[in-house]
């Protein structure tokens, strides 16, 4: 099954809810992937939420730079992930 990349919108350690109807949208068009971008730490709060809605991946890309831009890190994060796990889709 191809996988899926969903970028995870969180706030204050909790996953908001537009990402939750990413992951189920992302399991119809293949395997959900979540993608944390935040400061150290982020992923390993969020990510046994992002697994109870569907995540079968969570990928971690965390530093402390992170939290001081919008969006900057994010789409070097997808821009790079994209390139080296070939998805069928990016949901943001």
């Amino acid at each position: 099954m191809a996988e899926v990349l969903v970028l995870v919108d969180h706030v204050d350690g909790e996953v908001k809810k537009v990402t939750y109807e990413l992951l189920t949208a992302a399991r119809r068009l293949g395997e959900p992937s979540a993608v944390v971008v935040g400061e150290p730490g982020t992923a390993g709060k969020l990510s046994e939420a992002l697994s109870s809605y569907g995540a079968a991946k969570v990928y971690a890309a965390e530093s402390a730079e992170a939290a001081e831009y919008l969006v900057t890190p994010q789409v070097d994060v997808l821009e790079k992930l994209a390139g080296s796990v070939s998805p069928a889709a990016v949901l943001v």
